[in-house]
């Protein structure tokens, strides 16, 4: 049985939104979706992320502007 992410890193949040480290905890700062610390490091909350990715239009997924083009 697979069992869904429900939390990832933030680099990996940067990575899917094509930013660096210093765009990316700008963005944790602004508190746009929930974090947690686990063993000493932070975490955002997959779920928060794609609620947050679906209510606004500045920032868009890596993957699914890849994705759109492959479409094209």
């Amino acid at each position: 049985m697979l069992m869904k992410k429900k939390s990832m890193s933030v680099r990996e949040m940067g990575r899917m939104l094509g930013l660096g480290k210093t765009n990316s905890y700008w963005l944790i700062k602004k508190h746009y979706f929930e974090t947690i610390l686990v063993a000493g490091k932070m975490r955002v909350l997959v779920d928060s992320f794609e609620d947050w990715c679906q209510g606004q239009t500045h920032y868009k997924k890596v993957t699914d502007l890849q994705s759109d083009k492959e479409k094209s």
